[in-house]
Parts: C-alpha cells; structure tokens; sequence
C-alpha cells in the first residue's frame, strides 16, 4: 500500500506525498512519489533563496506538480499508471486517489492567497488543454474511480478529507 491513512498529522502518500515530510522512508516509490520529491525539491530551493518562499513561487510549484499528476498515463477506465521502483508499470487505484486529493488540496491552498493567485494558478498550468476547472475534474474523476477501485467508502474519505484540511488550518498551512 502506497497510502499511509494512519500517517500523522497528514495521511502520505509513498516517501514524498504530504505536506511536512520529504524522503524521510527513503527513495521515491513511484514515479508519482517521484513528483512529489521534485515538488518539496522546488519548494525547498525557493525557501532558500534570499527572503524565503514566496506565494508566487509556492504557486508555480503546485502548478509543475497539478500538471505532472495530470500528465501521468492512464488506463482507459481511468486509473494512473506508475512506474514502480523496481521498473514495473502497473494501474494503481491509490495513485489515482491520492493524485486526485492532491490537485483539490493544492488548488485550495492557492485560492487561499487571493484571485491573484488563481490567475497566476490558471497562467502556470501553461496549457490550452489544461486550466482550473479541468484539473479540478480530472481530480474528481480520479478520486471517483480510486474510491471505486479502492474499495473505500466514500465517507471514510471525505472524514479524512475534513481531518486533513482542519490539520491545515491548524497548522496555518493554508496561508502563506
């Protein structure tokens, strides 16, 4: 299992997926782990450039992430194919959910900052075939069929769903 739902404060995906770890397990997973090391990576050479992260440059990661997770391959029913640590591609329902939640929470984390963000969101998704709202129906679409294929209940989720955004208010990670 590439989710860790017990996972605290944060349910994780892999070594990288979560806000506040980045390859404390070790090396990537998959190649979507693989996307969220590059995301802390950015995040991290920002915050050490001269005056920290900015919201500008915490908005450009999440965009090069939200357009990574939407460029992955699928199958035809509509699951996310990764790349295993080991070379084997195979169709993983808990990729596709997780990958799902991860294109919501981050556009959420941006409409937080303000229209200004949103626009700068919208401009950084550098795409004609890819703007907000079809990132976040490609998110719906994905939690849809990871819970399907998955198995887990819908409102097991959206219980997680809620914990998960009240540890980011909590923590004031919905602010920059």
């Amino acid at each position: 299992m590439t989710i860790d739902w017990d996972a605290t404060p944060f349910v994780t995906y892999g070594n990288f997926g979560g806000p506040q770890i980045s390859g404390e397990g070790g090396a990537p997973v998959d190649s979507l782990d693989e996307l969220f090391q590059s995301h802390d990576a950015e995040i991290l050479a920002a915050s050490r450039d001269a005056g920290g992260l900015t919201p500008q440059e915490l908005v450009q990661a999440h965009a090069n992430l939200i357009g990574a997770i939407t460029n992955l391959p699928e199958t035809s029913e509509g699951l996310i194919e990764v790349e295993t640590a080991t070379g084997e591609t195979i169709a993983d329902p808990e990729a596709t959910l997780y990958a799902g939640a991860t294109i919501i929470v981050l556009t959420a984390q941006v409409e937080q900052f303000g229209v200004d963000e949103l626009a700068l969101l919208e401009a950084e998704l550098g795409s004609e075939d890819l703007d907000i709202p079809d990132a976040l129906t490609k998110a719906a679409d994905y939690i849809e069929v990871g819970l399907k294929e998955t198995g887990i209940e819908e409102t097991y989720f959206k219980a997680v769903l809620e914990n998960q955004v009240n540890q980011f208010i909590a923590l004031n990670l919905f602010a920059a």
